[in-house]
């Protein structure tokens, strides 16, 4: 095990310093909200000493700003989640109905031995280098590499704030004659996802290519939040689809709207009935997620260039959207209960719905 580190303060702590003010963007977004809010800093700013006491107050090394910088090797690196081969996990390890080996896929796994696979990893990448992926210490914020008790302390102060960004029409201008009817024109069956014999199947997908690919573990927190939905009467299956989709194509490449356009793109063969869904997971997006409002597709990410949301509230807010429930203000105080479409509710990691949205998402599931 390599021993830990104390940071030095000349090029690292250099790398770590911006100047000027600049936008910190939003948690969430969905196609079709009626504006897109971005998270904006105030005053943030740190010196050199103070990001020095920072690091030495939680115990922050070299390598856990490495692993925030993308410096560190990947944690599935020599895995078959990490490889030419086409990887399905499900829950029985058996594939889909109507997949065919060698033409739809190269492996099939369970989620067993999945998990097997990545909780090996994360520990020989612990042992190696002192960081957990599943548990990060730094959130990089306004170009600032923050140990997350710092950045949550921005947020609880309400340093942290939301502005308006760019309305419905002014998203639709940045997406060209992209609508969401042009979005969904290609898909061979319709748009709205709800459950089938009270059943929905959840396709994730893992971007593979190397600037998209998660640095950090989203398997369980993906598990913890889809797995949520079934309290509302429901099944639900999850396949995993490693090494499958190149977002390399993304453009701008930190575009959480053109990695969806991208994933709808790329997956909509996968689709063969309204109970099938989509998530695509990225790395350091604009958003912390996207999702469809009333369709099937959400993409998530691990990091964000803003506050890191925990990743099941981000893979379950998304989700939300794709079954109609819209977003539920920011503050605690502008929602009329803890829920997980409220900012706040979902950064501190809530897990439950206020009845409305509960109603909303219960019907979008059914309907």
């Amino acid at each position: 095990m390599i021993a830990n580190r104390k940071i030095g303060i000349g090029a690292l702590f250099a790398a770590m310093l911006l100047v000027g003010m600049v936008f910190v963007p939003a948690v969430s977004g969905h196609v079709n909200e009626k504006s897109n809010k971005v998270i904006t800093e105030n005053s943030i700013s740190y010196t050199e000493a103070e990001l020095k006491d920072l690091y030495t107050k939680y115990n922050i090394t070299e390598n856990d700003l490495d692993f925030a910088n993308n410096e560190l090797p990947y944690y599935l690196e020599g895995t078959i989640l990490d490889s030419n081969l086409r990887v399905i996990a499900s829950e029985n390890g058996k594939p889909p109905e109507g997949f065919k080996e060698g033409e739809d896929y190269d492996l099939i796994i369970s989620h067993e031995e999945m998990f097997a696979i990545i909780d090996g990893a994360r520990e020989k990448y612990i042992q190696k280098y002192g960081v957990d992926p599943a548990n990060p210490k730094i959130d990089v914020v306004n170009g600032y590499a923050l140990p997350k008790e710092e950045a949550n302390k921005l947020v609880e102060s309400g340093i942290l704030t939301l502005e308006t960004d760019a309305s419905e029409k002014e998203m639709q201008k940045e997406m060209g004659d992209l609508t969401r009817n042009t979005l969904f024109s290609t898909l061979s069956v319709g748009v709205n996802p709800y459950a089938i014999n009270g059943i929905i199947n959840e396709y994730v997908f893992v971007a593979t290519d190397s600037r998209h690919k998660p640095t950090e573990a989203i398997t369980q927190d993906t598990h913890n939040a889809l797995y949520r939905f079934e309290n509302f009467g429901i099944g639900v299956n999850v396949y995993w689809n490693w090494n499958y989709w190149d977002a390399s194509d993304v453009s701008p490449a930190d575009s959480t709207q053109s990695a969806l356009v991208d994933l709808e793109d790329d997956t909509n063969w996968i689709r063969d009935a309204a109970n099938d869904m989509v998530i695509g997971w990225t790395h350091n997006m604009d958003h912390n997620g996207r999702g469809n409002f009333g369709g099937p597709y959400s993409v998530c990410t691990d990091t964000a260039d803003g506050v890191d949301w925990p990743h099941d509230s981000i893979v379950q807010h998304e989700v939300s959207h794709n079954f109609d429930a819209d977003e539920g203000g920011y503050l605690k105080y502008e929602h009329p209960a803890e829920c997980i479409m409220n900012y706040q509710w979902a950064y501190g990691g809530t897990n439950i719905w206020c009845s409305s949205c509960s109603n909303i998402v219960n019907n979008g599931i059914w309907n």
